[in-house]
């Protein structure tokens, strides 16, 4: 019983950090998006081309760490799965 319920915890929080994620790159890319449309008012196309190529990697990167991020604690969450798993029958022998 107490392993499903940690379980269940563990899957809302991974859930929500993905919805959270997911929020956060939503709002860069809007950000993003206002950012070249003013570039685009104000400077050349050459410059807005440069900032546009930045603005894709730094969205990459992002990504990027998102995903080591999300791979971490997925890794985290088995290591202490695991342990758990290992822990209960102990304790019953000690019983």
């Amino acid at each position: 019983m107490m392993m499903m319920m940690m379980m269940m915890m563990m899957m809302m929080m991974m859930m929500m950090m993905m919805m959270m994620m997911m929020m956060m790159m939503m709002m860069m890319m809007m950000m993003m998006m206002m950012m070249m449309m003013m570039m685009m008012m104000t400077m050349t196309m050459t410059m807005t081309l440069m900032m546009m190529m930045m603005m894709m990697m730094m969205m990459m990167m992002m990504m990027m760490m998102m995903m080591m991020m999300m791979m971490m604690m997925m890794m985290m969450m088995m290591m202490m799965m695991m342990t758990m798993i290992q822990r209960i029958p102990s304790r019953c022998c000690q019983v």
